[in-house]
């Protein structure tokens, strides 16, 4: 009797282990549906939360006051405006530190103008085009106005100014510290190692040129010379008196586009000129390209203020551009001459395609 208690109780024990683990299973199954069925509520929680959610606007005042301060006129900023609406653009920041942050932005607005294109309405495309790159080289040059250096206190150490003599010769100096009160600069030298010191309490005129491309002239006061570390040093007044040199119109990029150009003759009817290219064509290549002008190298000398005409492969989308020589220059070799051009006249899809290409635009064909 007692084995058989002590077995029956074992068997008891042993299917009430058996059953408290199949509750546990279940209860386990039933708290994974449940956790399954709180997550996707969730979910749906979180996405008609996001549907009734305000979406970000254009900050259409935030954009009008940037654009005054960049000298855009008022209906330049519309068509901005109406662009960025039609592109679903939410964020235009024309006053950027970089060209990074607005160069997406751009890119989408000429290819929603591009896309806009039929056979009945090209010029007009072609206007929009024009527009939306003038508009940006204006931003371009505004901001550069807008970072324009008035003070030479703001001079970074490290920059190297250009010392300009009587004679017209440049010598490089160092800005070796730019404190509150003056600029000391190392003492420019001539090839032979000979110093270059003015006497103190003299100006002289200095020339620099910042990493963003701006040029500035000025003249500064030699307040004395001194000797530190060994090495002599000029000590420069500061001042205000600061001039940007001229900077180039457009954007230009480098390039190494052969092309052939002819000479042009020009005439002058009712107030009007005509200009007339030759036949015979000479081969040249275009060192670097913008949509107001070119460097092209050739064998041929031509001289300044004679008028060409450029033609270049079809390819490349842009038609013949007619340019007046405004600098010739022959290279060490005195075999080939670099001829500066400003273009004269040229079409409005010529020009858009430049700009396009200058600022990386273009789309495949």
């Amino acid at each position: 009797m007692l084995i058989l208690q002590a077995g029956g109780t074992f068997g008891i024990r042993q299917n009430s282990a058996t059953v408290l683990y199949a509750a546990l299973i279940i209860v386990t199954i039933i708290l994974i549906f449940v956790i399954k069925y709180i997550l996707s509520r969730f979910n749906l929680f979180l996405k008609k939360s996001a549907a009734v959610r305000p979406q970000k606007k254009l900050d259409v005042q935030a954009l009008k006051n940037a654009a005054a301060k960049l000298g855009l006129l008022k209906e330049e900023t519309a068509f901005l405006i109406n662009y960025c609406r039609l592109c679903n653009i939410k964020e235009l920041p024309l006053i950027a530190e970089t060209e990074q942050c607005i160069n997406g932005q751009f890119k989408t607005l000429y290819k929603h103008i591009c896309s806009e294109e039929t056979e009945d309405n090209q010029a007009q495309t072609e206007d929009k085009k024009l527009l939306l790159f003038k508009i940006i080289h204006k931003i371009e040059n505004g901001k550069r106005s807008l970072t324009l250096v008035t003070n030479s206190i703001a001079f970074p150490a490290g920059l190297t100014l250009n010392y300009t003599d009587e004679n017209g010769n440049s010598y490089p100096m160092e800005l070796i510290q730019n404190a509150p009160a003056e600029m000391i600069l190392s003492i420019a030298q001539k090839r032979d190692g000979t110093r270059i010191a003015p006497a103190p309490l003299s100006k002289i005129p200095l020339s620099v040129q910042l990493k963003n491309g701006i040029g500035y002239f000025f003249e500064g006061r030699i307040v004395r010379y001194q000797q530190r570390k060994e090495f002599d040093e000029m000590v420069v007044a500061h001042t205000k008196n600061i001039r940007p040199m001229l900077q180039r119109k457009f954007k230009r990029i480098e390039t190494n586009l052969r092309c052939m150009f002819h000479a042009v003759k020009v005439i002058e009817r009712d107030g009007n000129k005509q200009y007339l290219p030759q036949e015979k064509g000479y081969p040249a290549v275009i060192n670097d390209l913008s949509a107001g002008g070119c460097k092209i190298r050739t064998m041929l000398p031509i001289h300044e203020g004679f008028y060409i005409q450029i033609e270049v492969p079809s390819d490349t989308g842009i038609d013949s551009m007619t340019g007046i020589v405004i600098k010739s220059k022959k290279d060490a070799d005195m075999k080939s001459s670099a001829l500066h051009i400003r273009f004269v006249r040229m079409n409005k899809k010529t020009r858009n395609n430049i700009f396009a290409l200058v600022y990386n635009y273009r789309q495949a064909q």
